[in-house]
């Protein structure tokens, strides 16, 4: 059920804190970024995510560059979704695999380079940007 006034703002959370309740503000932070998927965007299983000439339709686990189909194993379309929800943030290589690794999943967190390099040559390389010693990125076009 809609509710009268929402519109199409998604859902959103207001916080106040009184200056000397610094700890508490840092603390409702850190736990609300710690849950996976959340994001600022306005993004369902039915909203397609765009990110220049990049479509991802998250319910169907379709993926479309520049209007073309793009093929993605299981595995590589868990991290593109991953990367898409929070374009532009830096995720270490043992986050994503912590976010998207299934039980039937053999290679370790240390594998999931190899998946950033097989998703790089589908999409492109400047889809996904390495930050040294950090991770990796959607880059933001």
């Amino acid at each position: 059920m809609k509710k009268e006034g929402c519109g199409t703002h998604g859902k959103f959370i207001i916080l106040s804190f009184n200056n000397d309740e610094e700890d508490a503000f840092v603390d409702s932070i850190a736990a609300l970024s710690s849950i996976k998927y959340f994001s600022t965007m306005n993004a369902s299983d039915d909203t397609p995510l765009l990110h220049g000439t990049l479509q991802i339709v998250p319910r169907q686990r379709l993926v479309y560059q520049q209007g073309v189909k793009i093929e993605l194993t299981p595995m590589e379309f868990d991290i593109l979704l991953l990367l898409a929800h929070r374009p532009g943030q830096v995720f270490s290589a043992r986050q994503i695999y912590e976010a998207v690794a299934t039980d039937s999943f053999d290679v370790g967190w240390t594998g999931i380079s190899s998946m950033i390099y097989k998703l790089r040559r589908k999409l492109g390389p400047d889809t996904i940007e390495t930050v040294r010693g950090h991770g990796y990125r959607l880059r933001i076009k």
